[in-house]
């Protein structure tokens, strides 16, 4: 799956309406009702949980194996639970992927909460924080000072593929600023 998917959403608002549906919108776009059809956002969603949300992406497909066989309705159902379970509530000023396509979470109103057992694991996922060895050069470069410019340079990459390495890194290991990724190097002691 992984690669496949050539288009990234950014400022993406879902929300849970009564009925059990998902509403979206993407921002300048119309409001839309998630659907079977919707085959770009949902290819990017399901490669984006894999790839951030291991456990919950595994445990979506464990949970949908019996829809397995029709592949579109599989997928439509691992992104219509994870983002009912995840980005549930209307919010119109900050957007569930945001505009560097990363996921906030919201606290989504459940009956079940505290006695789910799947918390922790697809409502409120455990991030991926497994570093690419890719990842692991540039975060190096980062600690030793490099800028973006440099680090480009130094391993024959363009700006924004280092840029997205970057915000990458950030993400996997829960921080926002490139001080903070210095200090989780010297916390976890990098080599």
């Amino acid at each position: 799956m992984k690669g496949q998917i050539s288009i990234r959403y950014y400022n993406v608002e879902f929300y849970n309406v009564p009925n059990g549906d998902v509403m979206y919108h993407i921002e300048n776009q119309p409001l839309r009702k998630l659907k079977e059809s919707d085959r770009d956002l949902i290819g990017w969603m399901m490669e984006a949980i894999s790839e951030r949300y291991p456990k919950a992406f595994d445990r979506l497909c464990e949970l949908y194996t019996v829809r397995s066989r029709n592949r579109l309705f599989y997928e439509f159902s691992i992104v219509k639970r994870f983002a009912r379970c995840n980005f549930g509530e209307l919010d119109e000023y900050c957007f569930d992927i945001d505009r560097r396509g990363n996921f906030c979470f919201e606290e989504v109103r459940c009956p079940l909460r505290g006695e789910c057992l799947d918390e922790g694991i697809i409502c409120k996922p455990e991030p991926n924080t497994n570093l690419t060895q890719r990842e692991m050069d540039i975060f190096r470069l980062i600690v030793d000072g490099f800028d973006g410019y440099e680090i480009a340079q130094e391993l024959s990459l363009s700006l924004p593929t280092v840029n997205n390495h970057r915000e990458n890194i950030k993400r996997k290991i829960g921080v926002r600023t490139v001080a903070q990724m210095v200090a989780f190097w010297n916390n976890n002691k990098f080599k």
